[in-house]
């Protein structure tokens, strides 16, 4: 049994030692194991491995919802509205007027108190009428160079996707947050936190 997890913590440090691999190995290839079921219905659930805090939750919805859901999730210009954590602040870098691929600049503030401030860069991008991807862009890419500062570290290690199936909309998530605390506590905040903007997403959509 410990060989068989040797073998399975080697294997997850070659897939998410790339951030595309994350989507392609993140559905079909890992063991969940529920968690829990919010009060409001969204049901979580983790990858069977607390080295690496990969969630997936979902949530039974209207499949009529499919459009203005995935219209809320790309309306980066109006996340300092749609997004309820006012740590988490928001830009939009993507320069073509008509882009089927967004890139997104976001800092986070505060996520963990002593700790120092996070901003990341994702691309998102449709990989089906059904699927809409997120990955982290590489810290060396130009597209940081206007952002960096002693005061934020970059985290460059993290994807997931939005998907609707079956009148379900899933959330998956993982995010290396570079940070050396218990791996509990990095998990319940990380898992907080998806769960919030997943409940964002949907009441926005439902909204409008």
């Amino acid at each position: 049994m410990k060989i068989h997890k040797i073998i399975l913590i080697a294997c997850l440090s070659l897939i998410f030692s790339n951030n595309s691999h994350i989507l392609t190995k993140m559905i079909d290839s890992m063991n969940w194991d529920f968690r829990y079921t919010t009060e409001d219905g969204i049901k979580v659930f983790r990858l069977d491995n607390d080295s690496f805090p990969v969630i997936k939750i979902h949530k039974d919805i209207d499949s009529k919802m499919k459009n203005k859901i995935f219209d809320t999730i790309r309306d980066i210009d109006n996340y300092h509205l749609i997004i309820s954590n006012k740590k988490i602040s928001t830009q939009n870098l993507t320069t073509e007027s008509i882009s089927d691929t967004l890139y997104v600049y976001q800092s986070i503030t505060n996520m963990i108190p002593f700790v120092k401030n996070r901003h990341i860069i994702f691309k998102m991008y449709m990989s089906s009428k059904n699927r809409l991807n997120w990955e982290l862009v590489n810290e060396n890419s130009s597209r940081f160079d206007r952002f960096r500062t002693d005061s934020y570290k970059i985290l460059d290690e993290g994807a997931g996707s939005w998907e609707i199936i079956d009148d379900k909309l899933y959330h998956f998530y993982y995010m290396n947050p570079k940070i050396r605390v218990p791996q509990f506590i990095i998990n319940k905040v990380a898992e907080n936190s998806v769960i919030d903007i997943f409940k964002d997403i949907l009441y926005h959509s439902e909204k409008n």
